[in-house]
């Protein structure tokens, strides 16, 4: 699809840490924040270049917040024209309550969404 499309992508992770978290263990948020940063390029380092060699422009973002409202400010901010989410097999129980991230992001999000199980 993105090659037909001439698409380019924008990997996002988003990471959630509470800020009473980082105090109580006193961790250094913007340590934390550039760790994950490196993590997520290495994982999806190989992925990048793939997408490259087909000719598909493609980066990694890491978002430290809440994982469904960052997930929305990022579509918003960047004018995606459509949102990629995967769906998790498996549900913690704040999910019975809250819903899982992909099901408040498919229902808030303004651009179309595909979700991929």
């Amino acid at each position: 699809m993105a090659v037909r499309d001439h698409a380019e992508l924008l990997l996002l992770t988003a990471v959630s840490m509470p800020q009473h978290v980082a105090t109580a263990a006193k961790i250094d948020r913007r340590g934390v924040e550039a760790y994950v940063e490196r993590m997520a390029q290495e994982l999806l380092g190989s992925s990048v270049d793939l997408l490259r060699e087909m000719g598909v422009g493609a980066e990694v973002k890491v978002v430290v917040g809440p994982a469904a409202e960052s997930i929305l400010a990022e579509a918003e901010s960047s004018a995606a024209d459509l949102v990629v989410i995967g769906l998790r097999s498996r549900y913690e129980p704040k999910d019975l309550i809250l819903g899982s991230v992909s099901a408040r992001v498919a229902h808030r999000v303004r651009v179309p969404i595909l979700l991929v199980p």
